[in-house]
């Protein structure tokens, strides 16, 4: 394989993608070679791996669906907030997105108006070492208990107590959202019994 793409994959936990082989100034076409030549595995459109890794299913995500930010049970798991993986993702997208191809994945779409979908973003590692974009703790805390779909009862409870038990926990930003998403009366509930 060639040095740069080593170096690359290294620095990038196994993995790359045609924007990063880009980025490096390289022709894309060359990791369809090195896939050919069993050097690379390509995992999805766009994305490879090295074939002795495991691939990321949540960084593959957020590479095919640039727009979808990790939601809900799938954002809890990425928060540490409760112990199993999701059987199934979940994305959020703004309202009048359309990725007709997400049917082809494990994935339930959720849509938002875009002052709800862009509120409280940010940056977290998944499991695989690669950053995806997630809701922070404290709206994925409010957008569990949302009574359309909400979380099941053991898994708020779970993601509840470890909440309170962190130490870069924000119960002011908390309330704030739950104001904004209508669960006040929700998180109090929870938040006097636990605190």
């Amino acid at each position: 394989m060639g040095s740069i793409i080593d170096s690359f994959m290294r620095q990038n936990n196994g993995q790359i993608t045609v924007d990063d082989v880009k980025k490096l100034g390289l022709n894309p076409n060359l990791l369809i070679d090195l896939a050919n030549r069993g050097q690379l595995e390509r995992v999805d459109r766009g994305v490879y791996i090295d074939p002795a890794m495991f691939e990321d299913d949540l960084y593959i995500l957020q590479y095919r669906f640039k727009r979808g930010i990790f939601f809900k049970d799938t954002a809890l798991f990425l928060h540490h907030l409760i112990d199993r993986t999701p059987d199934h993702y979940q994305l959020n997208f703004p309202s009048r997105y359309h990725a007709p191809a997400i049917k082809q994945y494990p994935v339930k779409a959720y849509y938002q108006k875009p002052e709800w979908y862009s509120l409280g973003i940010e940056e977290v590692l998944t499991p695989g070492q690669h950053q995806v974009r997630v809701y922070n703790i404290e709206r994925t805390l409010c957008d569990i208990l949302r009574t359309r779909d909400a979380s099941d009862s053991e898994t708020i409870r779970q993601a509840m107590v470890r909440y309170v038990q962190l130490k870069q926990k924000d119960i002011g930003r908390l309330i704030q959202y739950a104001d904004l998403f209508h669960v006040r009366a929700k998180i109090n509930s929870y938040m006097e019994v636990l605190l």
